[in-house]
């Protein structure tokens, strides 16, 4: 019995370990980047025979964002369950009018072999946010077009309504509006 207890507090300590996951986020001007979103996702992912390709069965994410410094830490126990690990710069909270989704950082590697993480980011800058700006600047700071495209930026694609409004299409965060008709806005 007493073997056991040793074995299974033997495997807990080997099946997990604490990594501390920590670096700055600026943009292209050296400028912090003040409470931008950072995810750990852990993910288990196993090759199936049947379909030939590498498929993901379970996930696990962990969230922190960047300080008035732009810097983030996360100390993490990492459960090695899981098999690829990967830093995201995006999420809820992040600036999609000001800057570009960022790749995700595969860090698989460098959890396999410390226990201290530096991974700094620079975030490219949208090319229309200059644009973006003179738009913003003529709307009300309250009204919905501001809003939204302040949060999102310029919308994919636009589609007048005969109504007299406008529903604006974000494909790749999955988010559709509907803007200016006196019926509430749609947020997916």
């Amino acid at each position: 019995m007493k073997n056991a207890f040793f074995l299974t507090l033997f495997w807990i300590a080997i099946s997990a370990n604490a990594v501390e996951i920590k670096g700055n986020v600026s943009d292209e001007t050296g400028k912090p980047v003040a409470h931008s979103p950072v995810f750990l996702v852990m993910k288990r992912v196993v090759f199936n025979i049947r379909s030939l390709k590498y498929e993901e069965v379970e996930s696990k994410t962990v969230a922190t964002e960047t300080d008035a410094h732009g810097l983030y830490m996360a100390s993490v126990d990492i459960d090695h369950y899981f098999n690829r690990f990967y830093l995201y710069f995006h999420g809820k909270g992040f600036d999609f009018a000001q800057f570009l989704r960022p790749e995700p950082e595969d860090i698989t590697r460098q959890v396999q072999k410390g226990t201290e993480i530096v991974v700094n980011r620079v975030l490219k800058t949208n090319p229309l946010w200059s644009d973006l700006q003179i738009v913003l600047k003529a709307l009300d700071h309250e009204s919905e077009r501001y809003k939204i495209l302040r949060k999102y930026g310029f919308p994919e694609r636009r589609e007048q309504r005969q109504d007299g409004s406008e529903k604006w299409y974000y494909f790749d965060l999955d988010k559709e509006f509907l803007v200016g008709a006196p019926a509430k806005e749609n947020t997916n």
